[in-house]
Order: structure tokens, then C-alpha cells, then sequence
């Protein structure tokens, strides 16, 4: 029988901005033990490994096999899949950094590795589950009858030239999920882009139709003024909108003004410390809990059709397949 009470034993891989938030979070909380840190590039690694006072090493692969009570993957998109992997297959619960994967084919064999170990030990991170401006708005949207439209806006101070492909699988994957989270499945998605000049691009919208009848609109900037996330929902009985994170209100130059910001940090904070804090109590459980992977996965099938409606400039039917039994206990 395991000792419940003892230390949880966890490793970070991936050392920069994502992964020291989640290194220091973790090293924060009770009961915990940054066993350790894993990033390529040595002296990240050795920094943040020297900041929660734990061991480095510039070997990810290995930390991921390292059999840990818990992995954190929130290295380079491209890798995730192949670190859940390893994670899996050493015995360890992972919290894996969204995307599950960098491609639908990738994103299906963890999906299909969980399924073969017949229990959850995956939890992704869409922490706008647990974020306090969407659950509060969720709890409203319960009590006002049937959905009728869902508004995603994601602005994004990203200068950087990102294909379509990076920005829906990298960015916009979050609001896919709160769409399915929110509204339920979707099965059509129609997409277009406003490009920057001859590369990358500005602006996505993506109109979705839900198998309610709901109608869901994302609405994606790049390179903006400032980082914001906003849900706007109309149902039957009402409406109802996310709140922003509480801010000063400063008084300069005549006028009012509220300092918006221009990273997801400030904007979501709060909701990285409650997954964390969360992720690491379901390290005693029996099953993992939170996103799953198959949640990973949908946003995945619904991000695939998007590029294509993207390529063909029509709508493209979404074919989610129907969500196995694992994720509906």
C-alpha cells in the first residue's frame, strides 16, 4: 500500500516561461517535491532547477521515464506526445501542456495508449476550466435555458510571423475546448484569415455550428495591443459574459484608465495556481481528472477540419467520434 502522506514526487520538462511558473507553483505547494528539472538547454535548465532547489538535467527523455508520481510536460509543442509517452510507460500521471500533440495522427496514438491502460492518467492543460472568470460565467449560463451563441475573442500580442496551422493547433486550440466545454460537440466549423502582408497572418475567424443548433464564433487576433480572452454567451433566458482579471483603475492624463497587459500570465495566473494545485491533488486519487486526453484530442479533429475549411474556403464537416466510455465515468 502506498504512503499517501509522503512527499508527491514531480518533474518539470521544459524550462522556460511556461515551465518555471509551473516549477515554482508546484515547489509552493504542500506535500510536494520538485524531484526535477529537464530542459536541452543547460543553463535554463540549471536556473529554474536553481530557483525551486531541485536537481537539472538536459535530458527530457530520460526525466519522462524517470517514473515520478507526476510529470509536467510544457516543453515545445512537437514533443509533448512522445514525453506523455514515456511518462505513461514509466507508471507517472502527466499534466501535459496544450496541444496534446502537433498533429491529429500523433494525437490519436496517446489517446489510444491511454485507453489500452483502462484508467485516466493524462490531464491536459486547458485551465480555463478551472479559471475563475470562466467557471463563474458557466455557472450562469446553467440557469438561462438553451444556448443560442457563443462569442470567443483571443487577442494576442504576438509579433512573430505564425502560420495558420501554428496559431489554430497553438492558440486557438484553447478556445476550441471552451467551445466544447461550454456549448458542447462541434459539426461544422467554416474558417477564414486576414493575412499580415505577404506572411502569416492577422486575424482568424472561425464560425462554428454545435450539435445543439448553437451557433459558436472565434474571433483570433495577432499582434494586437494588448492580451485579452473574452466568452460572450446568449441563451434563451439571457446573456451572460466573462469578467476580466481585477485590475487598478489609474487616473492619469485626464482620464481613466485600467492596465490590460500583455501576456497570459497576468491574464491567467490565478488559473494556472488552481490546475496546478488541483492536477497535484488528483496524485492521490485512483484516476486522473480534469481536460483529458480525449478532450486534447476533439480540439485536435475540430483544429484539422479548420485548416481545411481554411485551404478549400468552405465550411467543413466536424467528425468527432463519439467519446469512450473512460471519459464518461
Amino acid at each position: 500500500m502506498p504512503d499517501r502522506s509522503a512527499p508527491k514526487t514531480v518533474a518539470v520538462i521544459g524550462a522556460g516561461g511556461m515551465g518555471r511558473f509551473h516549477a515554482e507553483t508546484l515547489a509552493a505547494l504542500p506535500g510536494v517535491e520538485v524531484a526535477a528539472i529537464a530542459d536541452p538547454h543547460e543553463p535554463t535548465a540549471r536556473a529554474v532547477a536553481e530557483a525551486v532547489r531541485a536537481p537539472w538535467n538536459t535530458d527530457p527523455a530520460a526525466v519522462a521515464s524517470g517514473g515520478y508520481d507526476g510529470v509536467v510536460i510544457a516543453s515545445p509543442d512537437h514533443t509533448h506526445a512522445e514525453l506523455t509517452l514515456a511518462a505513461l510507460a514509466a507508471g507517472s500521471r502527466v499534466l501535459c501542456e496544450k496541444p496534446l500533440a502537433h498533429d491529429l495522427d500523433t494525437a490519436r496514438t496517446v489517446l489510444d495508449a491511454e485507453l489500452a491502460l483502462g484508467v485516466r492518467r493524462v490531464q491536459l492543460g486547458f485551465m480555463r476550466e478551472v479559471d475563475p472568470a470562466h467557471v463563474a460565467m458557466a455557472d450562469q449560463l446553467a440557469g438561462l435555458g438553451e444556448l443560442h451563441l457563443l462569442r470567443c475573442t483571443h487577442r494576442n500580442t504576438n509579433a512573430e510571423i505564425r502560420s495558420a496551422e501554428t496559431v489554430i493547433v497553438q492558440s486557438l486550440i484553447h478556445d476550441l475546448h471552451t467551445v466544447r466545454w461550454l456549448g458542447g460537440d462541434i459539426t461544422e466549423v467554416d474558417a477564414r484569415v486576414v493575412p499580415r502582408g505577404d506572411e502569416g497572418l492577422l486575424h482568424v475567424l472561425l464560425v462554428c455550428r454545435l450539435a445543439s443548433g448553437a451557433t459558436a464564433v472565434i474571433e483570433f487576433s495577432d499582434d494586437t495591443y494588448a492580451y485579452e480572452v473574452e466568452v460572450e454567451a446568449t441563451a434563451a433566458g439571457g446573456m451572460v459574459m466573462t469578467a476580466p482579471p481585477a485590475r487598478p483603475r489609474v487616473r492619469i492624463d485626464g482620464d481613466h484608465r485600467m492596465p490590460i497587459g500583455d501576456d497570459w500570465f497576468g491574464w491567467f495566473a490565478d488559473a494556472y495556481r488552481i490546475q496546478d494545485r488541483r492536477w497535484v491533488e488528483s496524485l492521490s486519487a485512483e484516476a486522473a481528472s480534469g481536460p483529458s486526453v480525449f478532450d486534447g484530442y476533439a480540439a485536435q479533429v475540430v483544429a484539422d477540419a479548420a485548416l481545411e475549411s481554411i485551404g478549400s474556403g468552405t465550411a467543413v464537416s466536424v467528425d468527432v467520434p463519439a467519446t469512450p466510455g473512460l471519459y464518461l465515468r
